[in-house]
């Protein structure tokens, strides 16, 4: 069996970014200094584990500028896009009280599984046998969203969650929708795989200002390397799947969301008829 290295986050930050003796405060957020409020002790932590070749289907892509520009913004989204939203949530929730946090959250989550928007995956890495081992850490993009909406306090931007905010508000909320959005937009070019430059610039600066509001000037140096790494083929068709899954499971929820509301509005009408008569 033939394996190869797999790096999920990238680790090129400088130490004098990542001591967690860092003080961080939320006053500084819109300035995107290094004193953001999300405290980050490791802002894309490099992961490798090892894959089995055969798990990773050939590339259907032939490699090119544009289509290299789709998997950088695929990557920048799954890799940097989800590690910003994951220390959003750990700033909102400490980690060392997250199973606490969880528990006190519970009438919630339940009603969450009741509506099938968190999967029983999702469910047990939220409840694991040891309450205190659950960690946010292994939290997919999805699971991630849905956590940040409802039960973190958070207000909804004006227009909603799935709503692109106005340009002027430059709130975390808006940054959290944001990042769906540009998702959304960016997978727009999934059936093509490619972005011309003129476009990837533009979706590139537009993703990174929201995420160094987010995270801080920390994100701004990952960023920025990201946009100059070299992929091969294989990293390029693993970053198009990443994103498209991601893409397929809020669609998930969405489906069954809509299903329940027909059901209820179903029920309700038969309510009506049945008391009318």
């Amino acid at each position: 069996m033939i394996f190869f290295d797999r790096v999920q986050s990238l680790a090129l930050i400088t130490p004098s970014l990542t001591k967690k003796s860092a003080s961080l405060r939320r006053g500084n957020r819109r300035q995107g200094s290094v004193n953001s409020p999300i405290y980050i002790s490791c802002i894309l932590e490099h992961r490798v584990e090892k894959k089995p070749f055969m798990a990773y289907a050939a590339p259907t892509v032939t490699s090119n500028k544009g289509t290299t520009n789709y998997v950088r913004l695929c990557r920048l989204l799954v890799d940097v896009g989800s590690q910003a939203l994951r220390d959003t949530f750990n700033y909102i929730h400490a980690p060392g009280n997250l199973h606490m946090v969880l528990s006190a959250n519970i009438a919630t989550l339940q009603r969450l599984r009741a509506k099938k928007v968190i999967n029983p995956m999702q469910w047990g890495k939220l409840f694991p046998a040891i309450p205190t081992a659950v960690s946010s850490s292994i939290f997919d993009t999805t699971l991630l969203m849905v956590l940040l909406r409802n039960i973190c306090s958070l207000t909804p931007p004006p227009y909603g969650w799935d709503t692109l905010p106005d340009a002027t508000d430059l709130s975390c909320e808006a940054d959290i929708a944001r990042i769906k959005h540009f998702r959304n937009t960016v997978y727009g070019h999934a059936e093509k795989a490619s972005v011309d430059d003129a476009t990837f610039n533009v979706y590139w600066c537009d993703i990174r200002d929201t995420l160094v509001r987010l995270g801080g000037d920390t994100y701004a140096t990952a960023v920025d390397i990201l946009k100059d790494e070299c992929m091969d083929p294989q990293v390029q068709n693993h970053y198009r799947e990443l994103l498209s899954q991601w893409k397929k499971d809020e669609d998930n929820i969405k489906e069954q969301l809509n299903e329940i509301i027909k059901k209820l509005d179903a029920l309700a009408a038969s309510k009506e008829i049945t008391a009318g008569k």
